[in-house]
């Protein structure tokens, strides 16, 4: 009978150790496990959406950039089209709604519809150059002896290379001939260097002589001898 109740009393003791030990176990279990679920949830705070959206912020300073471009470079661009790109550079970040209103506007550096065709174009630069146009006896077989005919030369002056592409004589209207190899045309026009051509129209009917070259299309001042 006494070892029956010292072997129910060491049951109960050993239950009641047994409970302590799970009890003591549980809080760093818990602990364990309220971390398990609070680590993802801190990661997904770390990736904020655009602040701009539904655009992208690439999106928003991209359409920034461009019309930026338009202001700075007024010069090329409708007066109405730089107007309305400063209009929306003031007002973009003021809300959401004149994001929108940037961000739909149909205004890029890149249509040619927008360019300013009135824009001032440099004047192209002109040459000192020498002309004259002299009357001497013909050369030609062809012609009766004594024939008069008229002679255009031109000579630069000008430090500058270019090239004589064509003449216009009387808007066109006065032909002529290349008068020796070295005149035959394009040719390049260095310090010095002197081209004729042979008129097919009288020496005093010259009123206007236009040289078309690389850099522009320039009136010659001519003297008759």
């Amino acid at each position: 009978m006494k070892s029956t109740v010292q072997s129910t009393t060491y049951l109960v003791f050993s239950s009641v150790l047994l409970m302590a030990c799970n009890q003591n176990n549980q809080p760093a279990q818990q602990r364990k496990t309220d971390q398990a679920i609070t680590v993802p949830a801190s990661t997904s705070t770390n990736s904020q959406p655009s602040k701009y959206a539904p655009y992208t912020t690439d999106e928003v300073y991209s359409k920034v950039n461009r019309l930026q471009y338009i202001v700075e470079h007024e010069a090329e661009f409708h007066p109405a089209v730089v107007k309305e790109a400063q209009f929306y550079l003031e007002i973009w970040e003021l809300d959401s709604a004149s994001l929108q209103a940037m961000m739909e506007a149909d205004l890029d550096p890149d249509n040619s519809e927008f360019n300013n065709d009135d824009a001032v174009e440099p004047e192209p630069q002109s040459f000192n150059v020498r002309a004259r146009i002299y009357g001497r006896e013909s050369q030609s077989a062809f012609n009766v002896p004594g024939a008069i005919e008229y002679m255009l030369e031109i000579q630069s002056t000008d430090d500058r290379d270019f090239v004589l592409q064509d003449l216009k004589i009387n808007r066109g209207h006065c032909g002529f001939y290349t008068g020796d190899f070295k005149s035959k045309l394009p040719v390049t026009m260095r310090y010095s260097a002197t081209v004729s051509y042979l008129l097919r129209c009288r020496g005093d009917q010259v009123i206007d002589i236009e040289l078309i070259t690389d850099q522009g299309d320039f009136s010659l001042d001519i003297s008759s001898n």
